[in-house]
Parts: C-alpha cells; sequence; structure tokens
C-alpha cells in the first residue's frame, strides 16, 4: 500500500511547491518595481551624468521619486550624494538588488519546473509592462540615442534632407536640437527601414515630450511582443522550457533598461529576427514554401535595419543546406536564397540612395579604427608600449609611428580570428547532427528538451558569432550591443554559455556607473572588468567539463 502511496504523494508535494511559485513570483516582481522606481529616482543624480530629457521641465512630477530618495539620504550623507563616487555606489547598489532578484526569479523556474500554461505568459508579460511603464516616465537617460532617432526622423520629415547625409547640427533652431549630444555632429548610422519608422514616428508629433514617449513606448511594445514571440517559438522547439525562456528576455534588467528606459532601436530589430526565426520553424515542420520565402524577406528588412543581420542570416542559410550533399548544388541554392533575402533591403535602400555618398555613409557607420569600451581595446594599452618601447630602443624615426603600428597589427589580427571563428560556425551549422538527442544526449552537449534536431546547434552559433564580433572586430561597446544575441541566447537550454551571457548582460549595466570616472584604472579597464567576469566563469566551466561531467539545468 505505502508502494503505490509513495509516488503519489511526491506529485501532491510537486504540485503544492508549484502553486506557492505564483505569489513567490508576484513577490519578485513587487520588489523588482521597486529597485526601477530607485533607478528613475536615482537619475537625476549630477554625479551620474546623465542626458536631461524634457520631462523634467514638461512634466515635474517625475522627478518625485528623486526628491524621496534625497528626503531618505541626504540627513545621512548630504551633499556626499551629489558627487560622482557616492552617486556611481547607490547605482550599483540598485543594479546589484535587481540582478540579484532576476537571478533567483530564474533559480526558481529552473527548478520546480511549473506546467508552461497561458497563465504565465500573462504574468511574465504583466510584470515586463510594470517595469517598462516605470522607466517610460525616467526623467533622465543612460543613452540620448532616442533623441538621435527623432533628429533623423526630423531631417527626413520635417526639412526634406537626407539623413544619412545630414547632421543635426546643421540646424540650430530646431528645439529638439538641445537633447542631441552624442549625435550632434554626426549624420544617421542606422539603416533605411529604420530612416522609415523614425520619420513617420516624427511626423505623429511636434511636441519633443510626446515624441520622447512615443518613440520610448514603441520600444516598450517592441520588447512585449519580443516575449510573446519568444514564448510561441519556444512552445514549437522547446515547450517545456517556455517560461524559463521567456523570463531570461522578460526580466532582464539590461533589456528592460535599454528598450523601456532608454529607447533603443534595437527591440525592433529583435522582432525582425525573432519573427524569421519563428517562420523558419514554422517552414521547418511543413515545408511550405511561403513560410521559407517570408523569412528571407523579413531577413532582408533586418539587413536593411541594421548591417548586424548579415552576420547572422548567412548562418541559417547554410544551416538549411545541411541535407544537401552536392557542394555545387548547394552554393547555387546558398547564393539565390542570398539574393533573395538581399531583394527587399535593396528596394528598401533605393529611395536613399544618393551614389557615392551615400556608400560612403553607410560604410562608415562600421567604425572598427576607435576603441570606445571595447573589449579588444584594453588589449591595445600593453600592445602600444611594447611598440613605443621598440621604437625608443632601436631609434626609429619619427615619421614611423609606433602607436599607429600597434593598432594595425591589433586590428588586422584580431579581425584574422574572427574570420577563423566564423569560418569554423559555418562547418559546425552545415555538419550539425539530424539525431533527435535522447536523454543520455546531456552528457555529449545535446539538447534533450529541443524538438527540432540541430536547431541548439544554429542558436549556439548565431550567439557565438555576434559574441566574437563585439570582442574582436566592434570597435565600440555599449550595454545595448549584448540585445544583438541575448535574444538568441535565451532560446537555448541553460547550460554555461548561456549563464556566461547573462551574466554579461548584468555586469554591462556596470558601465553607467563608471562614466563619471574618466581618469584611473576602472576608466582604463572598464571593458575588462565587464568582461572578465564571464570569461573567467566560462574558463572555469570548461575546465570543470573536462575533469567530468557538469550538472546543468
Amino acid at each position: 500500500m505505502a508502494t503505490y502511496q509513495q509516488p503519489e504523494m511526491k506529485e501532491i508535494i510537486v504540485q503544492e511547491r508549484r502553486r506557492r511559485l505564483v505569489p513567490w513570483l508576484v513577490f519578485l516582481i513587487c520588489i523588482s518595481e521597486l529597485f526601477y522606481v530607485v533607478i528613475v529616482g536615482l537619475a537625476p543624480l549630477r554625479g551620474l551624468h546623465l542626458s536631461d530629457t524634457p520631462l523634467t521641465l514638461v512634466a515635474p512630477w517625475t522627478l518625485a521619486p528623486y526628491h524621496l530618495l534625497l528626503a531618505l539620504l541626504q540627513p545621512l550623507f548630504g551633499t556626499l550624494l551629489e558627487h560622482t563616487r557616492f552617486a556611481s555606489l547607490f547605482l550599483c547598489i540598485a543594479i546589484s538588488s535587481m540582478v540579484a532578484f532576476y537571478t533567483i526569479a530564474i533559480v526558481l523556474i529552473a527548478r520546480r519546473r511549473p506546467d508552461p500554461t497561458r497563465k504565465w505568459l500573462y504574468l511574465l508579460v504583466g510584470g515586463t509592462l510594470l517595469f517598462g511603464v516605470t522607466l517610460l516616465f525616467q526623467p533622465r537617460l543612460f543613452s540620448d540615442d532616442v533623441f538621435t532617432y527623432i533628429f533623423s526622423g526630423r531631417i527626413f520629415t520635417i526639412y526634406g534632407a537626407d539623413p544619412l547625409n545630414t547632421v543635426p547640427s546643421h540646424y540650430p533652431t530646431d528645439p529638439y536640437l538641445v537633447w542631441v549630444l552624442s549625435g550632434r555632429n554626426e549624420p544617421n548610422i542606422y539603416g533605411p527601414l529604420w530612416i522609415c519608422v523614425v520619420a513617420l514616428l516624427a511626423g505623429i508629433s511636434n511636441v519633443p515630450v510626446f515624441s520622447l514617449l512615443l518613440f520610448k513606448g514603441l520600444a516598450l511594445l517592441a520588447h512585449l511582443v519580443n516575449c510573446v514571440l519568444i514564448w510561441g517559438i519556444l512552445k514549437e522547439i522547446a515547450p517545456s522550457r517556455r517560461i524559463l525562456g521567456t523570463l531570461l528576455y522578460a526580466w532582464n534588467p539590461l533589456v528592460v533598461i535599454e528598450l523601456a528606459g532608454s529607447g533603443h532601436n534595437e527591440g525592433f530589430l529583435l522582432v525582425l529576427f525573432l519573427l524569421a526565426t519563428w517562420l523558419y520553424i514554422r517552414y521547418v515542420y511543413t515545408r511550405k514554401p511561403w513560410l521559407l520565402l517570408s523569412m528571407l524577406v523579413v531577413f532582408g528588412l533586418a539587413i536593411s535595419t541594421n548591417w548586424l543581420a548579415l552576420l547572422l542570416a548567412p548562418l541559417y542559410l547554410w544551416f538549411e543546406m545541411r541535407a544537401e550533399h552536392s557542394i555545387v548544388r548547394v552554393v547555387r541554392r546558398f547564393c539565390a536564397y542570398l539574393a533573395m533575402m538581399l531583394v527587399p533591403a535593396f528596394l528598401v535602400s533605393l529611395p536613399f540612395w544618393r551614389g557615392a555618398s551615400t556608400f560612403f555613409a553607410v560604410t562608415s557607420a562600421v567604425d572598427i579604427q576607435h576603441f570606445v569600451h571595447s573589449p579588444v581595446g584594453t588589449l591595445a594599452i600593453p600592445i602600444r608600449a611594447f611598440f613605443q618601447f621598440v621604437a625608443n630602443v632601436e631609434h626609429f624615426p619619427p615619421l614611423l609611428q609606433p602607436v599607429a603600428a600597434a593598432d594595425v597589427a591589433l586590428r588586422s589580427s584580431a579581425l584574422f580570428i574572427f574570420v577563423l571563428i566564423y569560418t569554423r560556425l559555418f562547418a559546425k551549422v552545415r555538419h550539425a547532427s539530424e539525431r533527435v538527442a535522447s536523454q543520455k544526449g546531456r552528457a555529449e552537449g545535446i539538447d534533450t528538451e529541443m524538438r527540432l534536431p540541430a536547431f541548439d546547434v544554429l542558436f549556439y552559433s548565431c550567439g557565438v558569432a555576434v559574441f566574437w564580433y563585439l570582442i574582436l572586430v566592434s570597435g565600440w561597446f555599449w550595454p545595448w550591443y549584448l540585445l544583438w544575441f541575448l535574444w538568441v541566447v535565451v532560446l537555448r537550454r541553460l547550460d554555461a554559455f548561456t549563464i556566461a551571457i547573462l551574466i554579461l548582460s548584468s555586469t554591462a549595466l556596470f558601465l553607467y556607473a563608471f562614466v563619471g570616472f574618466t581618469r584611473g584604472p576602472i576608466a582604463t579597464y572598464q571593458a575588462a572588468l565587464i568582461f572578465g567576469i564571464p570569461l573567467i566563469f566560462l574558463i572555469i566551466a570548461r575546465v570543470r567539463r573536462q575533469k567530468g561531467p557538469v550538472r546543468v539545468v
């Protein structure tokens, strides 16, 4: 009798724990919302050097959290609260707290594995909407890019000029110019499709505060749509991971802050990436040609939004060719699909084409010459010192510039390494296993929950491609760049690579706490501090895996 009752009792206990999970998540939503309010309250601190917005003038009630924070902390710290070090410390505490509660939510979902019913999607989207609306009224922003978007739209719609070759400073009387700081003397660096979107939005409102809320509202809407798309994709390929995967993206502090808080256009780009992925998955299930054609069109639109799509789209196409054995037919089909993909990108770009000036404007958007918070830029410091030392010892003539030579050597080496990695990824997706993973496949590094064989290899390859592009090629790094591959990482299982990227998405936020430090070791080695922790975690995980099997969720 006891033998039959024991499994039933275990099932009852498991169900009871799952029912208790909802109150826990509601509690985590409330606590996380409190720290998002703290972020809104910290934003006006002068020590953080954030970008001002018209909200501080038109809607002074948005400063209420700031005044409350001053009332609580000023008696203890006085004027020190406005200094860079103290303001940065409070911001670090707030970010660390948000990351901590986000991690707790991940652990709860990963361990208890609730049934992925639709009510969980409502809960996740509801929490995301609450966080997003809070940051929608953030009085000062971590980035002024949203005003650059607005001004690009105004250049095209109001002034009838070409945003690709016109800088905002050409219009000194424009009422929006006061809010544009970093992009004031630079033309638009975004794709033609995004110019069409911002031109449409710029034509709706001529009031700065309404334009700001409109653009940030679009970013928040894109974030919510992405949550639903991730849920739908995981329903098709790994139903048991629907809740966990959606949570990893929806409540990620980096995603919420960069989209709802700063209004970056990466949310719109991610909609296209996720939609293309969903269409391709439906094509794999049904083999309907119009789904494949739709995927190619959507990827073409993504290319016309951000050139980064040219890194991911070829991997999808090469993955589709893996069942073809004739290399001639593979190359022929690949080129045909690539041409079909580039057609919509060409059609969208055609109205903006002005000849050589447009070509140079588009190609100059990929800046690999400068090092701004770039991980590879950290290596430039010792390499420049070495080249300078050799030049001094050998008494090179002034005509030879050791610093320039060091940068060229570093850039060429990093680019060569990236090409090798990217080529290796092509081979990886080409030979991705077609067999369905068994339960013992976990020890072989295979995703046992993936319904579609080899899709875990495709997602991993896309994530690795963009990751090493940021490390080795991109001369710039800002936290929102991680959104370029975070969307595909959350579709994977929670292994060492996924965890490392989630850690990176958390450490990247601390870059905003370092903005006020223009000198000293923190300013010099910001990228090393941000990328160092995830890389150390990956190294430790690899060493442990070589010693024996590592338990992953």
